[in-house]
């Protein structure tokens, strides 16, 4: 399967339909709460933390926290155990995803496995992986064709682009172009 990724201030992965919604949640779901299951086992639940702590992991934005706790008031919700809750979200998450593709015809995820309906993208990059870009300065490169006049930037495995713009006039141009996009 191939998977395109698009950029718009960050890395999202875009997918517009549901088999490759599957293949993602397949690929994915074990990692997205293992930390919150974790955080269950160890005995870190809510209830265990002083008000304190719960205080500083909410502010902090401490991610398997809070997957913990929706799990918890999902499980209470039902009448569930605590793997009933993180069904009930994982379903909850991909029926919102479902939706998003037949309404707006695609759902964009972003490294964190949010997702939204809409990205103003300008570049895009596909790959046979399922690995997010990360690209670094070093994988940027800038040459110009034997012969040519124009000056062309890649980054790692994707071309870079601005809009419909593909090459430039100047060496610096491009390579400006190029790290703009990876010093977000």
């Amino acid at each position: 399967m191939e998977w395109l990724f698009v950029y718009d201030g960050g890395w999202w992965l875009k997918i517009t339909n549901a088999e490759q919604l599957t293949e993602y949640h397949k690929r994915t779901d074990g990692q997205r709460y293992e930390g919150a299951i974790r955080m269950y086992k160890d005995g870190k639940r809510p209830e265990n933390m002083s008000l304190e702590e719960r205080i500083r992991a909410s502010m902090e934005g401490n991610r398997d926290f809070m997957l913990m706790q929706a799990a918890i008031v999902q499980a209470q919700n039902i009448e569930g155990t605590f793997l009933d809750g993180i069904r009930c979200l994982n379903m909850e998450r991909g029926m919102k995803e479902l939706n998003d593709i037949r309404e707006y015809g695609a759902v964009y995820i972003n490294p964190a496995g949010g997702s939204t309906f809409s990205v103003d993208y300008t570049q895009f990059c596909r790959r046979k992986e399922l690995i997010f870009p990360d690209f670094q300065k070093e994988d940027i490169r800038v040459r110009r064709f034997e012969g040519g006049i124009h000056w062309y930037a890649y980054i790692g495995d994707m071309q870079v682009r601005n809009g419909e713009e593909l090459k430039w006039s100047t060496q610096e141009a491009a390579r400006s172009a190029a790290e703009a996009i990876v010093s977000c």
